[in-house]
């Protein structure tokens, strides 16, 4: 998991900007920012292991951003059709819908063990 985090946040670094001392600072920075938050990260996930799906699929729409930027700069062509780059809206948009459905779910499956307990009680 921290190699995903690791070259995620390069990729992010590299997508930003093209200043290396900036890109450089970044990639520090989010390196000692995992070590320090490791332990809390993990205790956490260790409790909530449904945030653990969240986190991966917005890694995943992250990628997705990232790889679409670069075909894009690329002129990069699938089945003859170019790619374009994924839209910040629709980045956004689908990260609040991801959120708020986990939010969801998480409640309703707490109160779904709530009423279990009431009628084994």
């Amino acid at each position: 998991m921290n190699l995903v985090f690791s070259f995620d946040s390069i990729l992010s670094a590299m997508a930003l900007t093209q200043i290396f001392s900036i890109m450089a600072l970044a990639i520090v920075i989010g390196g000692i920012l995992m070590i320090w938050l490791a332990n809390g990260v993990a205790e956490f996930l260790e409790k909530n292991k449904l945030f653990e799906v969240l986190g991966l699929f917005i890694l995943f729409i992250v990628g997705i951003m990232l790889l679409t930027e670069g075909a894009e700069l690329a002129h990069l062509h699938i089945l003859n059709n170019p790619i374009e780059k994924m839209s910040k809206t629709t980045f956004y948009f689908v990260i609040i819908v991801l959120v708020l459905i986990d939010i969801v779910q998480s409640r309703y499956q707490k109160n779904i063990l709530k009423r279990n307990k009431k009628g084994i009680d």
